[in-house]
């Protein structure tokens, strides 16, 4: 099972605020999971985000 990262332990990995993950969630940018009431973000779809902001392809 891939692993899960939580919003805190993805704002240090990214080096973004708050306000930043959230207005990439909601324009599509970073897909999260919700489990219950928590998002968490896949470790693959963190490196997709880094990647695609940093010009790699995939």
């Amino acid at each position: 099972m891939e692993k899960l990262i939580t919003v805190n332990e993805a704002l240090d990995i990214l080096r973004i605020s708050r306000p930043t993950i959230y207005r990439f969630i909601a324009d599509g940018s970073l897909k999260p999971v919700k489990i219950g009431k928590r998002t968490l973000f896949e470790e693959k779809e963190l490196q997709r985000f880094i990647d695609s902001r940093s010009g790699k392809k995939e």
